[in-house]
């Protein structure tokens, strides 16, 4: 029973200091992906929590777990140093994969395209572009706020639909479609009658009253847009400018 106690502690104290350099790397990433990655409004519906939760369950629970069930200080220094280094390899390969899978999801762009706007990732775009800073030319937001107009037009559906098909690259991602930035004010200004109307069936008229008031601002002195992340929904509410100012849920 003593020896027991003795193993206990001593696995104790090595998932310790594990979770404490866990939590170091864990706040460096959570910040990272809290303010760049998916920055507000974005991050609460459009993954940013679940990849803090998958960080979380690989930084701060598989690794300092694995250190509990494997170490033992009574075996010899190369069995120790053995599981040492499976730990951080399985961790380090764990953390790798959730990583990378929460970068490759970030938003890059946010696109008013129809009646919504709905988030781009960098796979969208195939070899369209040679960096994703070259969307910064259709928006001063981060991540830019883009208007997608396909004109009523046979030879631009048939261009559109080629490079859907051909290339594999969705509308929205077709860069060939996106305005310039001082456009995106007609483009929000166009969807206004339907945006309301979506407003009221949504229930949400309530919660845009309560945003006004609060912001002390009238509904001609503000053009909203519903963005439809891949975990909720916000509304966006711009300037009679198109220059974004403020959300609400």
């Amino acid at each position: 029973m003593k020896f027991n106690k003795t193993l206990i502690k001593s696995k104790l104290k090595a998932s310790a200091v594990h979770l404490g350099i866990s939590l170091i790397i864990f706040f460096i990433l959570a910040y990272q992906i809290y303010y760049v990655w998916y920055p507000q409004p974005y991050f609460s519906v459009d993954g940013g929590w679940q990849g803090i939760r998958i960080i979380a369950a690989v930084d701060l629970v598989l690794g300092p777990l694995i250190t509990f069930l494997i170490f033992d200080w009574s075996k010899s220094r190369r069995a120790i140093t053995f599981d040492l280094v499976t730990i951080a390899v399985i961790q380090i390969s764990a953390l790798v994969y959730g990583v990378a899978t929460t970068y490759n999801q970030r938003p890059v762009a946010i696109i008013l395209a129809d009646e919504y706007f709905i988030p781009a990732i960098e796979s969208d775009y195939g070899s369209q572009l040679e960096s994703m800073s070259e969307l910064s030319q259709y928006s001063a937001e981060s991540p830019p706020i883009i208007w997608s107009e396909i004109a009523i037009d046979r030879a631009v559906l048939d261009e559109v639909m080629r490079i859907k098909f051909d290339k594999k690259i969705v509308e929205y991602a077709q860069i060939q479609l996106y305005q310039p930035a001082e456009k995106l004010m007609f483009g929000l200004q166009k969807r206004q009658v339907n945006t309301m109307t979506i407003l009221d069936l949504s229930g949400a008229q309530q919660r845009y009253g309560q945003w006004l008031e609060k912001n002390q601002k009238s509904p001609d002195e503000v053009l909203l847009g519903l963005f439809n992340g891949r975990y909720g929904r916000i509304w966006l509410v711009f300037d009679s400018t198109a220059k974004y100012i403020d959300y609400f849920k």
